[in-house]
């Protein structure tokens, strides 16, 4: 029987690099708490740390809400890192 997978301990491929502002921190803040996962550089792709489709919508979601406008999805699927998008 194999051990349930540790989702929140999957590794970038990218050296992290810190939030550089504001708005970097608050979509590293959203990514992380989506992920579960405990910090996420802005170098850093979505998709490599877990993500999927479903998480993905719950980005936007937060998205949408914290900068009170229209976010498409397809934003995070062609701007994958925190840098992007």
């Amino acid at each position: 029987q194999l051990p349930e997978p540790e989702w929140g301990q999957i590794a970038s491929t990218q050296e992290y690099v810190a939030p550089r502002n504001q708005t970097e921190e608050l979509v590293a803040t959203i990514w992380s708490q989506v992920l579960g996962i405990e910090k996420v550089g802005v170098h850093d792709n979505f998709f490599e740390l877990g993500g999927h489709s479903l998480l993905a919508t719950r980005v936007i979601s937060r998205l949408r809400e914290m900068f009170a406008g229209e976010v498409p999805i397809r934003t995070l699927f062609e701007n994958p890192t925190v840098a992007e998008l």
